[in-house]
């Protein structure tokens, strides 16, 4: 497999079980990612275990109430505060879109300083300050002989020379220890100097890297833009006891950024009302919302969520022009009723541009109203878990799609799907979906080759209630497809008295193309899905937009 990148680095965090390979151009820029990622990961686990001890407070609660309730004073008080805390709770739930439309803006300055607080800047040793040097004329090496020694010459000579052996003695010792006290403070320094350097060196490093990392960004890069939407997500704060997360895909061919986002399910949505005392019976009684409540509370949190995303990641654009529209899908982990078992499913899908969105007044909307006049896909009673199909998918784990570099994982010897003859490509759409109807007795017939025009397949689906007619369209190009192809299946589909049209292409589509069939019984399948539905149906593919235009240039010019 190639990359696009220089440097590489694999890291794992043992507590999530998640590991990673992060690519960048400079060594600089790897190492702020890698920074950036552990950071996140560490976020996540500190969440995590927030829960874990959330509910072990919880338990210990439970207990406290139970003695607390012996002392009638005291548990009245105890109450109101519950109260008041669970009220105070749900008031910030019904707000959230409101507590969150000033957030703070992610500042690189302040993740330089940052590095500071994480990494303190060495500590200058003490220096061990030098003895005072012995004097010969020190009293201690000059005491006064006693009257036995004055009279004797050969005593006052012996008691002289004990006393220059003294100051000798102390004198080397001194010495000695001068030395010893130099070379420790010496030492001392050159390693506080090492450290000076090193950490100089690694706080250069790491601003260089958040500079690699900001002209990245500005430039478009896709990872860059990923990682920052991230990075902004991640400070989105919610006072629900859910494991959030997201997986983001930026586009920069068409500027579109698909988002999946994690929702809370409704049994993680707060139930508690108030909490009373009851003097006679020495016991609290607490009062919940009704389930009718809670699912209208869960539908406004749900969808105060989904405005919260996009407003954040419509924010990149006071910075940097990246963004025209975004696809936020919101899926739930849950449990199957049916089946008893875990399953992920996506609850509502929105398509949203850049010139709506900035038009709204999000301080005064009606979250739901506002989603289904954009005509997002949810169902009725979000509450309900009903999946839905996405308005787009996000297949970025697949790293076959590829635009500078290829993958050897594909079929007829890595055949690239954008490179191939038009009519051969319009046979392949026509089988492949052959075999997507096939599995409920629909049937697909190819028409004769269009090129580029008209009906290029038509299936049947013969389900009673949502079957009929379909017309599909296959258009092998290597640039973005506009609103006139989905124009033209729009008529198209109208003249054939078709119930549905379905338009495939190995490229992008442009927001023109998503707008006008916002609404309409249309289905745009860019080459990401398309890559999906063939591997869905046990087919490996490839492809690669960049190679197709130079073979197409090669061609031309000879």
């Amino acid at each position: 497999m190639g990359s696009k990148y220089r440097y590489h680095r694999t890291i794992i965090h043992e507590g999530l079980g998640k590991q990673k390979t992060i690519g960048a151009d400079s060594k600089y820029e790897l190492n702020y990612k890698v920074d950036l990622q552990m950071s996140q990961w560490n976020e996540q686990w500190k969440r995590k275990v927030e829960i874990q001890n959330r509910k072990e407070l919880a338990e210990k609660k439970r207990a406290e109430k139970a003695e607390i309730a012996k002392n009638n004073e005291k548990a009245a008080l105890y109450a109101e505060q519950l109260t008041k805390e669970e009220n105070e709770q749900q008031d910030y739930l019904d707000h959230l879109l409101l507590n969150d439309i000033n957030f703070e803006k992610i500042d690189f300055e302040k993740l330089k300083d940052q590095y500071n607080n994480e990494n303190p800047y060495p500590v200058k040793p003490e220096v061990i300050s030098s003895q005072r040097e012995p004097l010969r004329t020190d009293e201690c090496f000059n005491p006064k002989p006693s009257f036995f020694v004055k009279i004797s010459k050969s005593k006052k000579e012996q008691f002289d020379t004990e006393n220059e052996n003294n100051f000798k003695s102390a004198h080397d010792k001194w010495v000695q220890s001068e030395q010893n006290i130099q070379e420790i403070n010496k030492k001392n320094n050159d390693e506080y100097q090492n450290k000076v350097n090193e950490w100089n060196e690694s706080k250069k490093e790491h601003d260089q890297g958040i500079d690699d990392f900001r002209k990245s960004l500005s430039e478009g890069d896709a990872d860059a833009v990923d990682e920052y939407v991230e990075m902004i997500l991640d400070r989105i704060s919610i006072p629900i006891d859910y494991e959030k997360g997201h997986k983001i895909g930026y586009n920069p061919e068409n500027r579109n950024i698909i988002v999946d986002a994690f929702l809370p399910t409704t049994d993680l949505i707060p139930k508690l009302k108030s909490v009373s005392y009851v003097k006679t019976k020495q016991e609290f009684k607490e009062s919940y919302y009704t389930d009718n409540q809670i699912t209208k509370k869960y539908d406004n949190i749900v969808y105060q969520i989904a405005l919260m995303y996009l407003n954040r990641i419509f924010s990149v654009n006071n910075d940097y022009n990246l963004i025209d529209a975004v696809v936020l899908n919101g899926f739930v982990n849950t449990i199957d009723k049916a089946t008893g078992n875990d399953v992920t499913a996506c609850i509502l899908s929105v398509r949203v541009n850049r010139e709506k969105f900035e038009s709204l007044n999000l301080s005064a909307i009606d979250p739901k109203a506002w989603f289904r006049s954009v005509k997002g896909v949810a169902a009725a009673n979000i509450a309900v878990i009903t999946p839905v199909q996405p308005i787009q998918v996000l297949d970025k784990e697949d790293e076959r799609f590829i635009e500078g570099y290829s993958v050897i994982d594909s079929i007829n010897e890595g055949v690239n799907l954008a490179a191939i003859d038009w009519k051969d490509f319009e046979n392949l759409i026509s089988e492949v979906f052959g075999q997507e109807f096939s599995g409920n007795g629909g049937e697909v017939k190819i028409t004769q080759a269009s090129r580029d025009g008209g009906v290029d397949a038509v299936a049947f689906d013969p389900d009673p209630i949502r079957g009929g007619k379909i017309v599909i369209q296959a258009k092998r190009y290597t640039n973005v497809v506009g609103v006139s192809a989905v124009r033209d299946l729009y008529g198209t589909l109208m003249n054939e008295g078709a119930m549905k049209g379905i338009l495939v292409t190995t490229s992008y589509f442009g927001n023109d193309a998503y707008d006008f069939a916002n609404g309409k019984p249309i289905q745009l399948i860019d080459g990401g899905q398309l890559l999906g539905l063939l591997e869905k149906h046990g087919h490996k593919a490839r492809i690669d937009l960049k190679e197709a235009k130079m073979m197409q240039n090669e061609k031309n010019s000879m």
